[in-house]
């Protein structure tokens, strides 16, 4: 049974919302707990953690929303892999996997059609 275009769009409304509201709370938290003696490796998580705010803010309003998303699943896969590489186990850290699928399919069903950008 095909889902009827009403119906997709809320879906889109929904993942759009979680995606970004999540983007925005997880760069907020990292903001919020940074600290400590200034360097270049502090200064590039202040900037991943603001790049991550700006992109949730612009997935939650439907601005290059896919474009967006990608981004997100760059910085949440980069995380992953970086994981990964140094031996963790696949799912070591299931949300961060939640989080890379969710704003993949962002990536893949665009803003819909309550987007800014429609």
């Amino acid at each position: 049974m095909a889902a009827s275009k009403t119906r997709v769009d809320w879906s889109l409304l929904l993942l759009r919302l979680s995606v970004g509201g999540m983007a925005l709370l997880q760069g907020f938290g990292m903001l919020r707990h940074a600290h400590g003696i200034p360097s270049f490796g502090h200064a590039l998580g202040l900037g991943l953690a603001l790049l991550e705010m700006t992109c949730g803010f612009l997935v939650l309003i439907g601005l290059w929303t896919w474009l967006a998303a990608a981004v997100l699943v760059g910085l949440v896969g980069w995380s992953l892999a970086h994981g990964w590489m140094r031996g963790a186990e696949l799912l070591y850290n299931p949300a961060a996997l939640f989080r890379l699928l969710t704003a993949l399919a962002c990536a893949l069903g665009g803003g819909g059609k309550w987007a800014v950008d429609r």
